[in-house]
């Protein structure tokens, strides 16, 4: 909640939010004219993140990188976009032109590339864990709850493996959680405060505060052997660094090529 009260202060033009409810992060927002986009899964939350006045939808399909669904984006988008009165954004399996021209005849106005963009040349992701995600394939990642608590899927290394075969138990979880209080440079008591605020939630935020560390190391040190890396399939799909123009002009050029390719084969 700290990040988003620094975000409406500043009043970002455009905020997303995901796993809470955002009713007052959208009424803030609309006062100084910024919009909302609402990260959903389902059809449930898809309809309560338009009834309290989200701008916008992200639908995040079973391929995404991290907490994504468990529905594949084939299906989840039309469903969704035949449901809502707002624009769709689609992410989970996007990452080029195809998926780009996939996303707009399923319904969405547009599409996100989570890990496409994550191994852009202006991406603060380490250079070494780019490199792994290149060398990587489509089933190279592992569909998980055993890593935050949640659902995420993350890139397949040794260490993933070691981190997902078995749930964290909540004595380590705590002691992990208090490690990554000092990274984030937040007072331990202050941690603790805001979990026994949320005694039901408890376990869940324990398993949040000890992912943090793993996930500072692959995506800030690119230590692949102790840290964890969110990732989505696309990764099997990404063969290279480039600039964010040159992966926005090679996607928009790409499908505007296999529209009018496509658009023939109805004209014949």
């Amino acid at each position: 909640k700290e990040n988003a009260e620094v975000a409406l202060q500043e009043q970002v033009p455009v905020i997303n939010f995901s796993l809470g409810k955002g009713d007052w992060l959208v009424k803030r927002a609309h006062e100084y004219g910024g919009k909302v986009i609402a990260t959903v899964v389902s059809e449930k939350h898809a309809l309560s993140a338009q009834a309290i006045g989200a701008d916008a939808l992200l639908v995040t399909g079973h391929e995404a990188a991290a907490h994504g669904g468990d529905v594949t984006s084939l299906v989840l988008v039309p469903a969704i976009a035949a449901k809502v009165d707002i624009p769709v954004i689609a992410t989970g399996g996007f990452a080029d032109g195809r998926g780009l021209l996939a996303a707009l005849s399923l319904g969405a106005e547009g599409i996100a590339m989570g890990s496409r963009f994550a191994t852009s040349l202006e991406s603060p992701l380490h250079a070494n864990t780019k490199q792994a995600v290149i060398e990587r394939g489509e089933q190279d990642t592992i569909y998980s709850k055993n890593f935050d608590g949640l659902w995420a899927r993350v890139m397949k290394t040794p260490r993933s493996q070691k981190e997902t075969r078995r749930p964290m138990n909540l004595i380590k979880a705590f002691i992990e959680a208090t490690k990554a209080a000092r990274i984030v440079k937040q007072p331990v008591w202050k941690i603790m405060l805001g979990m026994l605020a949320m005694m039901d939630k408890i376990l869940l935020l324990a398993y949040f505060g000890a992912s943090v560390p793993r996930l500072k190391a692959a995506t800030i040190d690119g230590d692949l052997n102790k840290g964890v890396q969110f990732i989505g399939q696309t990764q099997g799909l990404i063969s290279d660094v480039v600039t964010v123009e040159e992966i926005v002009r090679r996607t928009l050029a790409q499908a505007q090529s296999l529209h009018a390719q496509q658009t023939s084969l109805f004209t014949q």
